[in-house]
This record gives C-alpha cells, structure tokens and sequence, in this order.
C-alpha cells in the first residue's frame, strides 16, 4: 500500500523530466527546437536630411540680419552728422549774432565759433564710433592709426593743413576778428577750419589761406586780440613849410575823429624824404575804437588835416604843389647847326 503511493511519484517526476528534454527526430538525434515566428513589418522609406537645410537657412538668416543691423547703423551715423552739422550751423549764428549786437565783446564770441565747431565735430564722431558702432577706446586708436597711415599717402597736404590748425587753435598766435598779415595778405580773421583760414581783406576780398601756410609763414597781428589797433595815417607837404605847426594840426585831426580810441596815445611823427624832392612826411600814430573803422580813421584824418592846411596856407587851394627838383647833371643838348 505504501509502495504505490511512492511509485505514482515517481512517474509524475518522470513524466516532468521527459517533457523538459528536447524531442529526438527520425535519426535518433535531438530535434531542434521551432524556430519562434518573427513579425514581419513593411520597410519604411528612409527619412530625408534636413541639417543641411537647416544650416544654409540659418546662415541666410543671419546674414540678413547683419545686414539689416549694418544698414540701421550706417543711417543712424548719417542722422547723427546731419544733426551735428546743422547744430554746429546754429551755434555759430547764435555767436555771430551776439558778436554783432555786442561790441565790446564782439571778439569773444567769435573767438568761440571755431573751438565750439571742434568740439561738436568730436562729440558727433565719438556718438558715431562708440555709441552706433561699439568701437572700444582700442578699436578707436587702432583705427585712427590704419586711417592715419592710409589717408598719409593721399592726402598729405589736406593732413598738414589740419594739423595747422590745430596748431593755430591752440596756439592762439591770432584769433577770429584779429587784424592780421600773412603772405603779403592784411585783413580781419573771419574764420579759423580744419583746412584753411579766412581773411577779409580792406576792400572786401574774402582771401583763402592754407593753414599750413600760416603755420609756417610769418604772422603780423594787430590787435593781438583787442577790439582796438593802432593806424598810422600818411600825410605829405612840401619841404618848405612849417613841421611844427603841420605837426600839430595833424594832432588836432586825430584827436577830433569820431573814430579815435582817446585813451591812448596819438603821435605824430616827422620825416624828411628826398625822392623825387624834398617833402615832410607826418605820420600820425592812432588808436581806432574798433579794428573795423580802421579805413575809415584814416580817412577822417586825412581829409581834416588838409583841409585845416589849407586854411593855414601850407597847402596851395588847387591841391597842386610844385616839388623842387635837383639841379640836373646832364648834358645840354647840343645846338643846331645854323641853316646855310
């Protein structure tokens, strides 16, 4: 009884261990096992390549965008020299109005205009180069010193009248309104640039001097910056009259001008000239009020002083007066042959 429950046991465990083994084909040898089925899916077409696309429309885009930036830039610097131009143009019509209305300190505000026009030049080129552009204060030096060495080869003499008037800005050997004498030139200083140097001259000639010129040439001033210069008036009698009394008549004249500055001294001098005879020659020594009446006191002193001559009797009414000649070292001519 007890060896069939055992035995049913051990078929069980039997049948379990023939079933884990693997089943024996025709020829006695193990079978393989069945291939387990694989799922079989249709091929997918493979997916196209965008990165190349994406990288040539990234790069148009940022050319694009470049550009866009580059021509904003460009327009705002243009807007910029535009406005500073035109604010220069106002600042110096303001200055010459107040010169003009104010006498006394007529050459202060002219004197102004040019340092003003400087100044605004370069506040307008650093907005431009810092501000619209970003150029740090290297990018700035290595900059000025390509353009420097480019525009030296070109334009040396555009760059040597720039630096002369940087010179006469800051020299300040003469200033706008100053009465001076460059190259044979006498006139007022009307304006003082980068390039060049504007006088007018006694007759209304506006007369163009390179600075570079006037840096290097020698420069008659003046008034050295004063509203008042020294005139010297000519005046010529003959020889024979009296210079102490042509003298004071000729003082008389200056100090009875409209147009003289009393506060300093007017002089008269006396010369004896024998070019073409012998003549007294007064020049009378004034100082004008203002450096722009400067013809118009000689004038004044010309036309009193031989008025009162006349009067006087030193000079003929007719205005015409016999110099006395030297006595000739010529030959006489010889005399003609009597006729037969």
């Amino acid at each position: 009884m007890r060896t069939g429950p055992r035995l049913l046991v051990g078929l069980m465990a039997g049948l379990l261990l023939v079933g884990a083994l693997p089943t024996a084909g025709a020829d006695g040898r193990p079978a393989e096992p069945a291939p387990s089925p694989v799922e079989v899916r249709p091929q997918e077409a493979p997916a196209p390549d965008t990165t190349a696309d994406a990288s040539q429309g990234g790069t148009l885009q940022e050319v694009g965008l470049t550009a866009r930036n580059l021509g904003l830039r460009v327009l705002g610097a243009i807007l910029v020299l535009v406005l500073t131009f035109f604010l220069i143009k106002g600042v110096a019509y303001v200055l010459d109005t107040l010169a003009e209305r104010n006498a006394e300190r007529r050459l202060l505000f002219k004197r102004v205009v040019p340092i003003a026009r400087v100044l605004l030049w370069g506040v307008g080129l650093y907005v431009v180069l810092r501000g619209i552009f970003g150029i740090g204060a290297q990018g700035l030096f290595a900059a000025a010193a390509a353009i420097g060495v480019a525009v030296g080869f070109a334009a040396q003499d555009l760059l040597k009248n720039i630096f002369g008037g940087l010179v006469i800005l800051f020299d300040q050997s003469f200033q706008v309104g100053d009465k001076i004498e460059v190259g044979g030139t006498y006139g007022e200083v009307t304006s003082i640039g980068l390039r060049s140097t504007r006088i007018v001259t006694p007759d209304d000639n506006l007369v163009t001097v390179p600075n570079a010129q006037v840096a290097d040439d020698q420069v008659s001033n003046a008034n050295a910056g004063e509203l008042t210069c020294q005139v010297a008036t000519d005046l010529y009698l003959p020889g024979d009259v009296d210079e102490g009394r042509a003298r004071e008549i000729a003082y008389q004249a200056a100090v009875s001008s409209g147009y003289v500055y009393l506060e300093k001294p007017v002089v008269v001098l006396v010369n004896d000239e024998y070019d073409d005879g012998h003549l007294v020659h007064l020049k009378v020594k004034a100082y004008v009020i203002d450096t722009r009446y400067e013809p118009l006191l000689a004038s004044d002193v010309t036309e009193r002083a031989r008025r009162a001559y006349r009067e006087e009797g030193l000079l003929p009414p007719d205005a015409r007066w016999t110099i006395k000649q030297p006595p000739s070292t010529a030959a006489p001519p010889p005399a003609s042959a009597p006729e037969a």
